[in-house]
């Protein structure tokens, strides 16, 4: 994960200044980094992504697969089958094998025949690729990067998409914030047990968005798999113990964890793999939960997801972790992202949708200004693997609660986007542990926006609100830094790109739901009850939410979303509650379109699962 620099807050009368001063890759320090060659004898893990036969043919397919007036509804493949219709043929994938082989390389391929791991020496690494691997030190954080762009003979390279993984840097964050219930002001604290499991239970989720009615038909995930893809271990006593005594009744062998290219896990962020765990659990008692756990670099989240593809077990999955487009954009300027990036992703989630899995990712927590902390965007940005448009882009609202607001009540009559606006005459005078603290109460809310990589894909086309926009601008940036304006000013437009979110639910920590986590370093501890928010707790509880609706599904499973459920938006009963309000109701710029389905802010709105499961099987 990156860590953020803030210089200095000034705050005067009517006008906050936030000033950034980039990050451990900025460019001044770009400028004085210091580079050495990479230990010949280092062993080196290189990604391979291989061209799919036809990738016209794939995106067909996909979309077939959900369409009830296509032969192929809802004929899902298996990797195996996947490999032969779309993915690269085994002579292929033998020629580049057997060339690795010549440099001391060993060469295996995920099911699906579109990711080739590749493990070796440096040296031969170096020798197989024709590039000089280094060590880059700028000051603040090292990192590996190669020093031009890889090469491969010409007859295998017509197979070969891109190869990356000669860089190292980790770039990942995770997508949840935590306070106190009592307090704005606090971000961790300790909370009773009685507290937790009544008023902040994961039963929030299920009477709001209108589950009941599936449990009470017998729906529990059973025999289903949710498969969480994170970068950090945890404690499994603690994911237990919170199911037991939240009342929810499961089987004690429900949980399995795959370790990406044998990584053992840090436990940085180890708090994200537990809520993610602890909410999916929760929301689907039945079901089983496997945890893909690698390196928080580009090479391991690629990797885990081609590993859950490829095993297919899991039904759903779901991606708390992520970065903003913007930060993308810069690491690929710098050689240590991959310029396809976008596109390896698209590919990767287009054969879990071919295997009809549904995938659900968080869209951050910095409202339409995603990555806003890691001072490398002056604007709005969205998240990304988030932009893809094979994924269920999930944002975030708040629940209806009374604040006390430079001294004055103030109560959020109704749901709404999530976003920290009418908060800030608290943040105007309130104290703050640090910089980086500040701005992230600042810039607190659910991820939304356009993207700047994938276009608006067929499924969003002809729904109301998509490519247009009601805003409601709070800052202004100057010199890269934000300012808050003294008075907002309203804007409409157009814009073009992949609209985010799809869907939305409760993410505000302040309206939030409960936690048990121990030390890392302890597992012997008492522990602590905390309350947690985050658009990353509700991608795990949507991704749960599908396996409950798969179970009355004779196939088994629902595939991607996005194309059925923008139909199901455009129906007299659609299953879902659009938040168009123009007022009280932004992710601190996107506001709701009144009368229009869609909004950047909360995207198709609310779910009635009561109603989507109908949709779904009818």
């Amino acid at each position: 994960m990156t860590k953020n620099w803030l210089k200095k807050i000034f705050i005067s009368s009517g006008m906050t200044i936030l000033m950034l001063v980039g990050t451990s890759l900025s460019t001044s320090q770009s400028a004085q980094a210091s580079t050495s060659n990479v230990s010949d004898s280092k062993q080196q893990l290189v990604d391979i992504v291989l061209r799919p036969k036809s990738q016209k043919s794939l995106h067909k397919f996909v979309y077939d697969s959900v369409n009830p007036n296509s032969g192929s509804y809802r004929k899902f493949v298996t990797p195996s089958t996947f490999s032969k219709r779309f993915g690269q043929s085994p002579k292929q994938i033998k020629a580049l094998q057997s060339y690795l082989r010549k440099y001391h390389l060993k060469a295996e391929t995920y099911k699906g025949n579109l990711i080739m791991v590749v493990r070796g020496s440096t040296k031969n690494i170096e020798k197989a690729f024709k590039v000089n691997l280094v060590n880059v030190n700028n000051g603040e954080v090292k990192y590996q990067k190669a020093n031009r762009n890889p090469q491969l003979p010409k007859k295998l390279s017509k197979v070969v998409y891109t190869v990356f993984g000669l860089s190292n840097y980790s770039p990942f964050s995770s997508y949840k914030t935590q306070y106190e219930p009592s307090s704005l002001h606090t971000r961790t604290a300790n909370a009773s047990v009685s507290t937790t499991t009544k008023k902040y239970s994961p039963t929030r989720f299920v009477h709001r968005y209108n589950l009941q009615s599936l449990y009470d038909n017998g729906a529990t995930g059973r025999s289903k798999t949710i498969g969480i893809i994170s970068f950090a271990n945890f404690h499994p006593n603690d994911v237990y113990r919170y199911w037991d005594d939240e009342g929810i009744d499961v089987k004690s062998n429900r949980l399995s964890v795959y370790r990406t290219n044998g990584f053992k896990g840090t436990w940085d962020g180890y708090d994200e793999t537990t809520i993610d765990v602890e909410q999916a659990g929760a929301i689907a008692p039945g079901s089983n939960i496997r945890t893909y756990i690698a390196r928080p670099n580009i090479t391991g989240m690629v990797n885990s997801i081609a590993a859950a593809v490829g095993q297919n077990v899991a039904d759903t999955l779901s991606l708390s972790w992520g970065q903003s487009e913007a930060q993308v954009a810069y690491e690929m300027k710098q050689g240590i992202t991959p310029k396809k990036y976008n596109q390896i992703m698209n590919l990767l989630f287009e054969q879990a949708a071919a295997q009809g899995m549904s995938v659900f990712t968080a869209t951050g927590d910095n409202g339409a200004y995603d990555g806003i902390t890691t001072g490398l965007t002056s604007g709005l940005s969205v998240d990304t693997p988030s932009n893809s448009s094979y994924v269920t882009a999930v944002g975030g609202t708040t629940l209806p609660k009374t604040y006390t607001v430079n001294k004055k009540k103030v109560s959020i009559t109704k749901e709404r986007a999530w976003g920290a606006d009418f908060l800030y005459p608290n943040y105007k005078r309130q104290r703050f542990f640090g910089n980086l603290d500040m701005l992230q109460s600042f810039f607190a809310g659910g991820g939304g926006g356009f993207s700047k990589y994938n276009a608006v894909p067929s499924y969003q086309k002809g729904v109301s609100g998509v490519g247009t926009y009601d805003a409601t601008n709070l800052w202004k940036f100057k010199y890269g830094r934000p300012e808050l304006l003294k008075k907002p000013v309203n804007k409409t437009g157009k814009s073009s790109g992949r609209n985010l979110p799809d869907i939305s639910a409760n993410a505000d920590p302040n309206t939030g739901y409960s936690m048990f986590i121990t030390p890392k370093n302890n597992r012997n501890s008492k522990g602590q009850w905390l309350i947690t928010g985050g658009t990353s707790v509700v991608a795990p509880q949507m991704a749960a939410a599908s396996v409950l609706i798969s179970d009355f599904n004779t196939n088994g499973r629902l595939g991607f979303w996005n194309p059925q459920i923008y139909k199901f938006a455009k129906r007299t009963d659609s299953p879902f509650k659009p938040l168009d309000s123009r007022t009280n109701n932004t992710n601190l710029y996107y506001t709701g379109q009144p009368g229009k389905l869609y909004n950047q802010a909360t995207g198709l709105g609310t779910v009635d699962f009561t109603a989507l499961n109908k949709a779904f099987n009818n």
